[in-house]
């Protein structure tokens, strides 16, 4: 049987605490049924999934990955005429909650992660399902903002891919 401090750690595990120990067996699949966004084994501490972003130019979506678990999807609108540049790249090192830009008449520009020099995923009020943009990768802010939560979630150094 488990010991009695061991079985009160595992909750700590989930928010990534690595100096507990490991967890016996009989516990991991049901500690990764309730932490879904975590990994277990018997063997080892928690191990961390990673996150990363993929958008596509061609469907005009975006989807963000913690591992292999999609945990949001969205619409958005990238630059017309090929304006938005393919490639991987790293999310920042620039992120703001209230940019403006530089370049566009002080545009408004919330939730701003760059992606490389002046092309950054925003939010915008207008999302059309097609290129519409300079070069910046618009999100939607109405409904349940996914512009805000993807802000929230995403970390300065998170892979970015972008590709037709």
């Amino acid at each position: 049987m488990q010991a009695p401090s061991t079985t009160l750690l595992a909750p700590l595990l989930a928010i990534g605490l690595s100096a507990a120990p490991a967890l016996p067996a009989q516990d991991v699949p049901l500690l990764s049924r309730i932490f879904g966004n975590a990994s277990f084994s018997s063997s080892s501490s928690l191990t961390t999934k990673e996150k990363r972003v993929e958008i596509n130019l061609t469907t005009q979506q975006l989807k963000a990955y913690q591992g292999r678990r999609l945990v949001m999807q969205t619409k958005i609108s990238s630059g017309k005429n090929r304006g938005t540049p393919t490639g991987s790249f790293r999310a920042g090192p620039y992120k703001n909650k209230e940019h403006y830009s530089s370049l566009y008449d002080n545009a408004p520009m919330p939730w701003s992660i760059q992606v490389t020099g002046h092309i950054f995923i925003h939010g915008y009020s207008i999302v059309p399902e097609f290129p519409a943009s300079h070069g910046c990768i618009r999100v939607p802010i109405s409904g349940r903002n996914p512009a805000k939560r993807l802000f929230e979630w995403l970390d300065v150094g998170t892979p970015i891919k972008i590709a037709y």
